[in-house]
């Protein structure tokens, strides 16, 4: 500020302000495209050693991306259209969710998972009662975020280009996980009997969980 007037900021470098951490997701990318190309034939091959058909876990993962893009976007609309109600309506609806669970539950004779469900239902009635009060603010919030999105709709291609790269990179690692655990997994005869004791590399599927987490990680905060 200067002589009472506030001065325009100057225009920032454009530079990589993590160099280490952008060497690391680059390698972790890159090693897992690498690791995805050498194994994926091992999984996906009418002969395997673990004898599973691993293609369906394949499209599982594919399906559960694409049912993931699509209700991004189905709550992306509900969230512009009522911003208003719309967090009353998700919390009773959670609320009934864990009732209904309850009942059907102990009307199936199944009297542990019952139980379990009246917990869960007693509790998202403690949780919504304890912050029923909070939610004007709340929705105060939203609605203020509402209305700033529908000014600049177009920052929604960002978040719609990320989910996109995560649903990549999900599928990608999907490929690779089945490829290291069928290339790890041996089993060993006992006593004579067939495949009694069999085993993965637990260590290598540590390794490829942290590098989900990681990169997924990465590009949530690039969302935000």
């Amino acid at each position: 500020m200067s002589d009472g007037q506030f001065e325009k900021g100057e225009k920032q470098e454009t530079r990589c302000r993590d160099p280490l951490f952008a060497l690391l997701l680059y390698g972790n990318v890159g090693a897992l495209i690498g690791v995805a190309a050498a194994y994926a034939d091992e999984a996906f091959t009418d002969d395997t050693v673990s004898g599973y058909d691993y293609e369906g876990y394949l499209y599982a993962a594919l399906i559960c991306g694409g049912c993931a893009l699509v209700f991004s976007a189905l709550m992306m609309t509900l969230m512009m259209a009522i911003p208003q109600f719309l967090i009353k309506v998700s919390l009773v609806f959670m609320v009934g969710l864990t009732g209904f669970w309850m009942v059907i539950a102990f009307a199936s004779n199944a009297i542990g998972i019952g139980i379990m469900g009246a917990i869960f239902f007693a509790l998202m009635l403690c949780y919504a009662k304890a912050v029923w009060g909070r939610i004007p603010f709340a929705t105060a919030n939203l609605v203020t975020s509402g209305t700033a999105i529908k000014s600049n709709c177009g920052v929604t291609i960002f978040a719609y280009v990320f989910g996109a790269l995560a649903f990549g990179w999900s599928a990608l690692w999907t490929v690779a996980f089945l490829g290291v655990w069928e290339q790890t997994y041996d089993c060993e005869k006992v006593d004579g009997s067939e495949y009694s004791n069999c085993n993965t590399n637990y260590g290598y599927l540590f390794l490829l969980f942290l590098s989900f987490y990681f990169t997924h990680q990465v590009l949530q905060s690039c969302v935000h």
